[in-house]
């Protein structure tokens, strides 16, 4: 159990980086684990010899990091001409001084680092990977470290703000020195130097101390410029040891601290941390547009046909009410690689500037869907100097993201080494659940005699536990096979898994991983046991670790009728691949669905019992466990072609909520999901055809206010409705298939009238979910180097918990509950409430923490295989809204079970004929252009007309 407090810790680390062709490494201090958006950044350079570790061992910033909130970052110095050091020599030329520059090093390092170059790169990756505020950005330096001040004051002026340099001098090229001091552009920087009257290694710039004012070198330099007073300075005593010498008092100020000894060490004369930071605090450049979380977009970026709005808000109630924003009038999008204003604008208040209920946030919307060309840009708020995220627009602009999604499914599997290069760094692990009495020994839990002992190994942990339950693998395994249906092309065979490679789309490889599982899981009489289970709430991280026993439960109709339907839809899935061996594979999934559909159907209510266990029951009612059969049905009728599942499924049909109710809502989609498939296929009865898609189509258009006409009445400032009581536990799951529900209804061809609204309904839930929602969070863990700037930092898991290594650093892409107005900490809690999560409207119940028991953040922050594939079978469809059009199979080209998500191309489309496919056109068809892999046959008068 850990107190509020305890996730709100400091954190020591170390980075690296790649500059100028070199790794270069750094310490940090984080004030917390979870850092605030916008902090500043102290960077502290060591003295020669030194290195970050050891400068922040006697500096005394991470305390004032701590009471001041700024991140404290220490450079390693390399060895440059024979010792460990910062090319600090000031001119222009490469290396560490030149050949006949008698003032410069000697001998001369050609070979010496660019560290103008690496403290700029740092600068950049200290904003990419902690949203750091880039106009405020101070450096200091002790000896060495503070002569590479003096350099970064000449050399980068742009990118920071105040300079602190301590036992120190200017050193450089004399030619350059005098050039950039007498330059017309000189930029006044404010200079605070700290120095002791007596220093023994480098000399105080005024000796002897104290005399009548005169030049100093180089503070009377920056004076003169700053000020126009370079000959005078004023003195002030600090305590009877210490002075302050002032040479410019205003603006950019240039100020000596003097110290009344002899000394080239730290002071502790007089506090010298809390002294630099009061003094370079007060400063800040105007160089960069501060990214602003009131400007919301899509922090990976749009598809060139999307609609792209941003969204800004105001907060008028909730945890950040305080933090109120008014726009500008004008607004622009600027390219991130030189700030060029492509498109400009003005944006326009929701609902007349009415509050937003559901956010508690007062809206405004700023469109930029014409632009469409490809490239990397931000949204600027021109009167205000803020900005957003970078994004991106093109075709590609969520690969990466649909790559590291599907790829959460590896960390999730059990019994399966994690190790480099599948798994990214640290995020490594050993076989898991392989010992004693564990899955190769697991045991009946009302009899663990070993005669009960089955081999029950593999799967994916269903959660942050590492429990394995079958009712629960229905969803994700449905939206992975319709996924990859939907949207072949995006399923491609290099996602970094032990399979890649292979001929077989990785998507597919990890399905398989969790269907030999379930296979394992299945009896000789053709029904499956219901779940594998420690028998309490017991978990170890790593999960290596674990040596707790594992247990297996009886078999259901509720874990069977489950494996009939995932069984069947994945052998149709299957059965797609040419490899002879996944032929094979394809019968052993359809028999297995067809043992377990008919055991399911001569024991349609064998329910599970979950004595012996702690963990949840994984049951799901009558109507589920129908609903799984007539699915089953569906499937295997597709499959099969067996008119006995068309038969089954034409009797059970209308006892599916959605016939018996006439209205389609997210959850129970993946059920509304198989009663579309089967009214797909070729010999569906024409009448139960009909009226499944009627009535899908009446609920998804008209017939019920949260679909369709909430998006055409812009009932959601965010452009992602759900009604208020369906943020529960696990809303990005139930957003997901909404959104979904939307691109259902193109791929089926349902309304064709509204193509284009269902298309921008459904991305609106992609784009909520990557951060146009009013936490401003992209929902994933951990995606700044994807794209995800502002992601979820931590997350619940028993792998990745609170107090491990992996607390705030876990593994990219797990996607979280999200918002979750039902929260409430466990009875045994008595601090504070927990606002937020609590208390709030009900788009702002989210906290991005993790702590267990009594807080229980699992409630907002666990991750979930059936959210995970929800999640990754939305944004497949959303790819499908590209100028790509890819067909799926051989057919008619007006057909569009011929292309991918049903979208028969027009002139607009560039269209690209898969290898082994062939496509006949019956009359004139359209396309911009054609890219042949496979076959095009022209029947008679047919003909592709291409071109704009």
């Amino acid at each position: 159990m850990c107190p509020l407090v305890c996730a709100q810790t400091a954190v020591n680390g170390s980075g690296n980086l790649q500059s100028g062709g070199r790794t270069r490494t750094f310490r940090f201090h984080l004030p917390t684990n979870q850092p605030k958006d916008n902090l500043p950044v102290l960077i502290a350079y060591h003295g020669d010899g030194g290195s970050g570790a050891s400068f922040q061992s006697y500096a005394g910033f991470d305390a004032m990091a701590d009471a001041q909130q700024f991140i404290v970052v220490y450079p390693d110095a390399v060895t440059v001409g024979g010792g460990i050091q910062f090319n600090k020599y000031a001119d222009n030329k490469p290396g560490f001084g030149s050949a006949g520059d008698t003032n410069g090093p000697n001998p001369a390092d050609p070979n010496a680092p660019d560290d103008i170059l690496f403290t700029s790169d740092l600068i950049d990756y200290l904003f990419q990977n902690y949203r750091i505020n880039r106009n405020r950005v101070y450096v200091t330096g002790h000896s060495g470290g503070g002569f590479m001040c003096y350099f970064l004051s000449m050399a980068l002026p742009n990118k920071i703000a105040a300079f602190a340099p301590v036992a120190a001098n200017l050193w450089g090229n004399n030619s350059f020195l005098n050039g950039y001091f007498n330059a017309a552009n000189y930029k006044p920087v404010p200079m605070l130097h700290i120095h002791s009257k007596g220093d023994p290694t480098v000399q105080s710039p005024i000796v002897p101390y104290p005399k009548t004012p005169a030049f100093v070198w180089p503070l009377s330099n920056y004076a003169y410029l700053n000020c126009g007073n370079g000959s005078t300075y004023s003195t002030a005593a600090v305590n009877p040891n210490v002075d302050s010498l002032t040479f410019c008092g205003s603006n950019k100020k240039i100020v000596m601290m003097m110290t009344k000894d002899a000394s080239h060490g730290w002071s502790t004369l007089f506090n010298v941390p809390q002294t630099i930071w009061n003094f370079v605090k007060t400063y800040q450049l105007t160089t960069f547009p501060e990214v602003d979380n009131h400007l919301k977009i899509d922090q990976f970026g749009y598809l060139p046909l999307a609609k792209k709005i941003a969204v800004i808000s105001s907060p008028q109630t909730g945890y950040n009410s305080s933090e109120t924003f008014t726009p500008s009038t004008y607004y622009q999008i600027r390219k991130s690689g030189n700030n060029a204003v492509v498109l400009r604008g003005s944006p326009t208040a929701w609902n007349g500037g009415a509050t937003h209920a559901q956010s508690g946030d007062k809206v405004w919307w700023f469109d930029f869907s014409q632009l469409q060309t490809a490239g990397s840009y931000y949204v600027y708020d021109s009167l205000r100097n803020k900005r957003s995220y970078t994004f991106e627009i093109g075709n590609d602009v969520y690969k990466n993201v649909v790559k590291q999604t599907a790829r959460v499914f590896f960390y999730q599997r059990s019994g399966f080494a994690k190790q480099t290069p599948y798994a990214g760094s640290p995020w490594t692990d050993g076989a898991a659940f392989l010992g004693p009495q564990q899955d190769t020994d697991c045991r009946l839990v009302t009899n663990t005699n070993a005669s009960t002992s089955k081999n029950l190994r593999g799967g994916w942990f269903d959660a942050g536990d590492y429990n394995k339950y079958v009712p629960f693998t229905y969803g994700p395994l449905v939206d992975m096979m319709l996924a990859y249906e939907d949207n072949p092309a995006v399923w491609t065979d290099d996602f970094s898994i032990p399979e890649s490679g292979n001929g077989v789309p990785d998507l597919l490889d990890e399905a398989k991983w969790e269907l030999d599982w379930l296979l394992r899981m299945q009896q000789p009489n053709g029904s499956l046991l219901h779940k594998v289970s420690v028998t309490d709430f017991s978990a170890t991280s790593p999960p290596s670790a674990d040596a707790h026993p594992r247990r297996y439960g009886a078999a259901s109709t509720d874990a069977t009728s489950t494996g009939a339907a995932v069984f069947a839809l994945a052998a149709i899935q299957f059965k797609k691949l040419s490899n002879p061996a996944y032929q094979r594979y394809t019968d052993t999934l359809q028999m297995a669905a067809i043992n377990a559909f008919n055991w399911a159907n001569a024991n349609p209510n064998v329910v599970f019992s979950n004595t012996g266990f702690q963990s949840v029951d994984a049951t799901i009612d009558a109507h589920g466990r129908l609903a799984r059969r007539v699915a089953a049905a569906a499937f295997l009728y597709v499959l099969t072609g067996n008119a006995t599942y068309r038969t089954f499924f034409d009797a059970n049909y209308t006892q599916i909520h959605l016939m018996q109710w006439s209205y389609a809502y997210p959850f129970e989609s993946t059920y509304q999901d198989a009663l579309l498939y089967y009214a797909r296929s070729s010999g569906a009865t024409a009448s139960v055809k009909n009226a499944i898609l009627t009535t899908y189509s009446n609920s998804l258009k008209t017939n019920n206010a949260e679909n369709l006409p909430a998006y055409l009445n812009k009932t959601d400032a965010y452009r992602a409705f759900l009604d208020d009581r369906n943020y529960t536990w696990g809303s990005n799951e139930t957003k997901a298939h909404q959104g979904t529900m939307f691109f259902v209804m193109n791929n089926y061809n349902l309304d064709n009238a509204n193509k284009t609204n269902y298309q921008d309904a459904g991305m609106g839930f992609v784009h909520y979910l990557h951060g146009v929602n009013p936490t401003a969070y992209c929902y994933l863990t951990n995606m700044t180097r994807f794209g995800g700037e502002f992601s979820v930092p931590t997350m619940y898991h028993s792998w990745f918990g609170d107090g491990t290594v992996f607390d705030v650093n876990p593994p990219p892409a797990f996607l979280m509950g999200g918002a979750n107005p039902t929260y409430i900490p466990d009875p045994a809690y008595t601090g504070p409430v927990i606002s937020p999560p609590q208390n709030q409207p009900v788009q702002k119940s989210y906290k991005a923490w993790n702590t267990s028991y009594p807080e229980n953040s699992w409630q907002l922050n666990e991750p979930a295989i059936y959210s995970q594939a929800a999640y990754l079978r939305l944004l497949a469809q959303s790819m499908c809204y590209t100028d790509v059009v890819t067909s799926v199979k051989s057919g008619n080209w007006t057909d569009p079970l011929t292309w991918a998500c049903g979208r028969v191309p027009t002139l607009t489309d560039n269209v690209i004929i898969q290898s082994g496919n062939v496509v006949s056109v019956a009359g004139t068809v359209q396309a911009r252009s054609v890219t042949l892999r496979g076959t095009i046959s022209y029947v008679s008068t047919g003909k592709v007309q291409l071109g704009l």
